[in-house]
């Protein structure tokens, strides 16, 4: 039987660090991993030598269709150059989250057209299309999206802060099916209680985003999302959490039976709340930039094994520039950033492993959007999904150059270590040595098929 792609390097899984390995290919698939000599001849050989061979990124928390100019061929293409294989986009789309099987289907086919990179797909979760949640459950979505709080142009995607009573009856059904209720948890009450105290004050400046959104509006959701949802036996993945707090209320909340995950992204890894000063209003997200102390706590929790997964928040939109921070977007492009800044940050300085990388970026989160074994690791049977990095190549993050339709970024003159050579979707290259070569349409819709726990 000959191979389609024979790939050798030094591979890297979440069991492992394995130098010289080959991996042999066979219609998308892998066959083989060992020896070159011990495998049959291959229609293409790549060897990467010391360079690393990694599992595709599994972006769990990507938004392609919440401004107008992304979509997902420059969202993918993003994700391609940045090591990452399939992402999972959440609904938060102009025009309207999809509620219902026929939405659904509407997004994949669209998707299909435009991805580069393998896609998984979410409902919104929204009072209003309550009914649907039983039907779109067997539809092979990833989980639902539902928001705490009315982030930043919530209105536009046909989604609003839910209330408690809402929330527990939409994490009973969620319940019914074992799916996933996706949660940005910050708490809307207080939240606009500050924002019109701010206001009111004549106080708009840049950093009245942070001072308006306290570490107590992401806790005290937190908290509320974590008792309904152990209440009701609901599965619960909060997203890009951004508080030490958030992650050891889920820690304790699964020791006590609760069935909850936790993410968070580069940007609370990378960057503090003064980042304003560097980049201006470019540093607006929802929740927003943390403390110096919280975000060296995030760095201890991820050596700790507290928290589950990293996910980008890919969420691109036009520079921010007006001086009265609320009328500014929220929301930053990063997918095609994460890995490199991941790698640079913490395996190169020390903070956490080689595996511990792999855990976060591909094997955790293909194992909570169920998509594991086809996805998320190196391993007979699995897609032949690959990123090879270089581990010491030096470079300086340009927004401009970057496939991003936004054309900056949260990262602007941050210096790297560890940068993306290659990128392989089911055994196709998508991505080499700067250049995007596979075709639109490429990537294909995965269904979720085993949920496990994490």
């Amino acid at each position: 039987m000959a191979l389609d792609l024979i790939l050798t390097g030094k591979m890297v899984t979440h069991q492992g660090v394995f130098e010289g390995t080959s991996i042999g290919v066979k219609e998308g698939r892998i066959v083989a991993i060992g020896e070159k000599s011990a495998m049959p001849p291959a229609a293409q050989e790549d060897d990467y030598g010391d360079m690393l061979i990694l599992p595709g990124v599994i972006d769990a928390h990507v938004h392609s269709l919440g401004d107008i100019n992304e979509g997902h061929w420059n969202s993918t293409s993003a994700a391609a150059a940045g090591g990452i294989t399939t992402i999972n986009d959440h609904p938060l789309d102009l025009g309207g989250a999809p509620t219902s099987p026929e939405d659904i289907e509407q997004k994949a086919k669209r998707t299909a057209k435009e991805s580069l990179v393998d896609f998984t797909l979410m409902a919104g979760g929204i009072p209003e299309k309550i009914e649907d949640i039983p039907a779109v459950a067997k539809c092979g979505i990833t989980g639902y999206k539902i928001l705490m709080q009315a982030t930043s142009g919530a209105a536009s995607y046909g989604m609003r802060a839910v209330d408690n009573a809402e929330l527990y009856a939409m994490f009973a059904l969620i319940a019914k099916d074992d799916q996933i209720a996706f949660v940005h948890a910050e708490d809307e009450k207080i939240i606009n209680y500050l924002v019109d105290k701010y206001i009111k004050e004549g106080k708009t400046y840049l950093a009245t985003h942070n001072e308006t959104r306290p570490e107590v509006t992401e806790v005290a959701a937190v908290a509320t999302a974590i008792e309904i949802a152990k209440a009701l036996g609901c599965r619960l993945h909060i997203v890009h959490a951004s508080v030490p707090r958030t992650f050891e209320l889920i820690y304790r909340a699964r020791k006590d039976g609760a069935r909850v995950t936790g993410e968070t992204c580069p940007h609370f890894l990378m960057c503090n709340e003064d980042r304003w000063k560097d980049i201006g209003a470019q540093f607006k997200v929802n929740p927003p930039l943390r403390s110096e102390r919280s975000r060296i706590e995030l760095w201890e929790l991820l050596k700790q094994g507290k928290i589950d997964l990293i996910a980008s928040d890919h969420a691109p939109h036009p520079e921010n520039h007006e001086p009265n921070v609320f009328d500014n977007f929220s929301g930053s492009p990063g997918n095609e950033t994460m890995l490199a800044l991941i790698y640079s940050e913490g395996v190169n300085k020390g903070n956490i492993g080689l595996q511990d990388l792999i855990k976060l970026l591909s094997y955790n989160p293909a194992r909570l959007l169920g998509i594991y074994p086809e996805k998320g690791a190196i391993q007979v049977g699995c897609d032949a999904d690959f990123a090879v990095l270089d581990p010491q190549k030096k470079w300086t993050i340009e927004g401009k150059k970057l496939r991003s339709q936004s054309g900056w970024s949260m990262y602007e003159g941050y210096e790297v270590t560890g940068k993306v050579l290659a990128t392989y979707v089911r055994g196709n290259a998508v991505y080499k040595e700067g250049e995007i070569v596979g075709e639109k349409g490429y990537g294909k819709w995965i269904k979720r098929k085993n949920l496990c726990n994490l």
